[in-house]
Formats: structure tokens, sequence, C-alpha cells
């Protein structure tokens, strides 16, 4: 595959996987884990395997740069094409490209590898006209700037849009006094200072930098509590376990590789540069921000292009599993794995139909039909689950059948090649498929998988019923008026 540099000639803003890396050792940050300070992620045996999982990311941009690659709008410079505003369809789809070769890298594991932010901030950045009512227009070019250099510097971004769980029941303002939440507590010259906490800060060990904004509608009561987005230094990061623990990649082939890692962000008095907050206190203005910007079509867009290829890997955990052991000759276990089949295939459907769909909005971006997705968004945090069980059944006691490496290396080796031998493989390869079937579905990574799932896209019944009362009920309608009168 040529490269950006080798076929291009074209100077390239992309950065490498080591250029990644030598971000994180020149960015000393706090975080916490297991009650040991970290200020390095590269110098901590369970964050480092991650970190060079990132860092391939970035070197598949190269390896892939006629797909992945594309000129800056502002100096031509190769940047990757997740960042760029998308003016035509053939935008979408080659945008489509390169979240599915980024997905593929890691089979779908880590939902929040660059693109998802990228995706979000050129979308941002393309309707900065709806960021700009109500008097925000500094806030708008604020945005307008950082997307730019989100893009120019190829930056990894993550964020953190939710409050602690303390008292949902009560608006964030009153929740523990209002010191739990993060909220502004004064001003300076040179910006705002926020106090408080934010969960869940996915892939905080290995970011760049850190946005914040509300992932669900703001109460007017909050309006204190509405800083949206920013990105600042000089946080504390307090992470849950590693499921990156010192463990052979032959044993856990996912989890040793793809624990992107989730973290509470504690924001001890920060200041945040005034050229850093693009939306403050307006809480019509941020619901204004997730309904006009088209925000909702283009992180579908991306989140479902994902999780085609996190259903195919799984599909294809079950179709070899089964083909393997002589089970897949059952109809029943046929019937499991088109299910897995058709949850596949209505998700790569539904991406095609929102880019045939797709037009023109009001401010000049190609917006996907988000018809597709908005059914899907309301079904995935329910058919990924569901995998596991069908996964488990197709399996079923094969998974416990897993001698480690030390096994095989060991005494017993050629035992071992005996007795754990299949059909369809030898034992070494059985152990490997179904190690890894395990590692997707049953360890620490496979549950932490499972719930991010469930809940990354808010609740899967609010989604449900969004999509039945957003939804285009003229026709519907009219098929049945016409049997109600005379």
């Amino acid at each position: 595959m040529a490269t950006a540099e080798t076929s291009q000639k074209t100077p390239v803003a992309a950065r490498t996987g080591e250029q990644f890396l030598e971000g994180l050792r020149g960015d000393a940050r706090e975080i916490w884990l297991n009650g040991e300070k970290i200020t390095h992620p590269l110098e901590h045996p369970q964050l480092e395997a991650a970190a060079r999982s990132m860092a391939r990311i970035f070197d598949l941009q190269h390896e892939h740069a006629d797909e992945m690659l594309a000129p800056s709008p502002d100096d031509g410079r190769l940047v990757n094409v997740t960042h760029l505003i998308p003016r035509s369809k053939d935008d979408l789809e080659r945008r489509r490209r390169a979240i599915e070769l980024t997905a593929s890298a890691t089979a779908g594991m880590m939902g929040r590898t660059p693109d998802y932010l990228n995706v979000t901030f050129a979308c941002f950045a393309g309707r900065s006209d709806v960021w700009a009512r109500r008097g925000n227009e500094q806030g708008a070019a604020n945005l307008v700037a950082y997307q730019k250099e989100m893009r120019d510097r190829d930056l990894s971004t993550t964020h953190s849009i939710m409050n602690p769980q303390v008292d949902r029941s009560k608006p964030e303002a009153e929740q523990a006094m209002g010191e739990v939440s993060l909220h502004k507590v004064g001003e300076t010259a040179n910006g705002i200072v926020v106090r408080g906490a934010r969960m869940l800060a996915t892939l905080a060990p290995f970011a760049d930098e850190l946005t914040i904004y509300p992932g669900s509608d703001i109460r007017p009561q909050d309006g204190n509590y509405a800083l949206s987005p920013m990105a600042t230094p000089g946080l504390k990061f307090i992470c849950r376990d590693s499921y990156s623990k010192q463990r052979s990649a032959y044993d856990y082939p996912l989890s040793s590789r793809f624990d992107e890692m989730d973290a509470v962000a504690i924001f001890d008095d920060v200041e945040v540069p005034r050229d850093r907050v693009f939306l403050l206190g307006d809480t019509e203005g941020y619901s204004e921000v997730i309904t006009d910007t088209g925000w909702r079509g283009h992180i579908m867009h991306q989140a479902f292009t994902r999780a085609y290829v996190k259903l195919s890997f799984a599909f294809g955990l079950g179709h070899m599993m089964a083909n393997m052991t002589g089970v897949v000759r059952f109809d029943h276990i046929q019937e499991k794995l088109g299910q897995i089949w058709n949850m596949v295939e209505l998700t790569r459907s539904a991406l095609v139909a929102a880019e045939a769909g797709s037009s023109m909005d009001e401010g000049g971006v190609w917006y996907p039909d988000d018809r597709p997705f908005l059914a899907l968004r309301g079904e995935m945090p329910k058919w990924l689950p569901y995998i596991n069980e069908l996964l488990q059944l197709i399996g079923g006691g094969g998974f416990m059948c897993t001698p480690s490496l030390a096994d095989m290396q060991g005494p017993l080796a050629a035992d071992i090649a005996k007795y754990y031998q299949a059909g369809g493989a030898d034992a070494e390869r059985r152990i490997r498929l179904f190690r890894l079937a395990w590692d997707y579905i049953g360890s620490d990574l496979g549950g932490r998988g499972e719930l991010y799932e469930r809940f990354y896209l808010s609740d899967s019944y609010r989604m449900t019923a969004l999509a039945y009362t957003i939804a285009d009920k003229a026709f519907p309608e009219s098929l049945v008026e016409q049997f109600l009168h005379d």
C-alpha cells in the first residue's frame, strides 16, 4: 500500500504512530490507577499496550493514505478525512471507509478512537452559524479555530459528557449541594474557572485533549453547568481497574491490546482559556446545537460504521467456531448465525441507505439521511449484548476447553494436542479461536464492552421512544384514514 509521503509527494499534517507516542511522552498528566500516580502512560504496563494500539491507528492512515487522507481546505496538507466537513455524498462515503478501516484495526473493540470526536467537531464547525446564535459569535469563532487545530495537529481528543451519579432525581445544580457536578466557580482575565467532576472520560490516558459538553438535555436550572465544549490540561483522572493486566496476547488477544480505559475527570479549580470556551450557560443554545447542527446524523454515521465492523467480527467468531466443531450442521445453530448475519446486513444496509438519501443541509454541510440511524439507535444497544448470548450458545462448553499458552508449552503439550483438537482444526488453532471469542464475550474487557454498548448512545428505551416521537407519520396515517370515511 502506498504511503502519503511516497505516493502523494504532498506535505502531511496527519501524524504517524511514533509522533502520537512522542506526544504522550512529552505531555505529563495526572492519572491515578490502583492508588498509583502515573504521568506517562507508556511507562505503565497496564496502559502501554492500548497506547501502542492507538499508535497503530495513526500509522494506519499512512498505510491507506489514498483512502484515509485528503488535502486540508486551508493549506493543502494531507489530513485525516474524518476531520473534514463533508460537502458531497462522495465525502460521506469516503469518511465511512476511513472509519471502517480504523475500526477494523481493533475489530470495533475501541469505541473512542479519534475519528469519533473528529466527526463531531467537523460537524459542529460546519454549522458554526448555529453556535453563533444569541450573540455567541465569539464562541462560534473559538469553535471553528479549535476544530482547525484538531485537524492540523491531528489530535487524539476525547470527551467527558456526564456528571457523576449522585441523585438523578434532582437538578444537577442541587445534587450534593452543587459541589460534585462540574460547574463554573469564577472568571479570570484569561478565561473561566471550573470545579467538579465528570464521567466517563474514555481514552483519557491516551488523548491529547479533553472536551466537555452535556451528553443529554439540560434543564434550565442547570444553566451554570452548560460548559460546551472545552479542552484543557491540568486535570486529574481516576481510572477503573485496568483490563490490560500483564497477560499474554495469546491468552487474552483483545484485552491485552484494546483496553481504552474509562476514568472520572476531576477539575480542581481549573482555568479554561477563554478561547477554549464555545458556549457558556446557554441551555437553549445547547439544545439547538444538538438538533440543528446535524450532530445526530453525523455521529451515528461514525458509530454505526464501527458497529458494523464489530458485528461482522462477532459473526466471524460464531461462523468459525461452528464450522471448527461441526455444530454448523445443526439448524438451530444456523438460525443463531443467521440472526447475527441479519444484524450485520441491516447495519450495512442502513449505512448505504443513509448515504444514498443524503443531501445538503441549510448550512452547506452534506448530511446523511438519519432515519435508518434512528431505527438502529434503539436496536443496537440490544443487538450487541444479545450477540454475546448467541455466541455462548454456539460455543457452549468449548469456552471452558481453553488451556493457556503456558500449558501449551508445558509438559502436557502432547496431551493437549491430542485431546483438544477439533474436526476442523488442530488443538492450537481451536484453543486460540475459543480464547479469542471468550475474550470478546466473557473477560473483563468483554463485560465492559457489553455495558459500553448498552449505554454509550444513551438508553435503548429512550432512543426507541425518540424514534417514534420524531417519525414521519403522514403516510401511515393516510393509509388508515382512507378507510375511516365513506
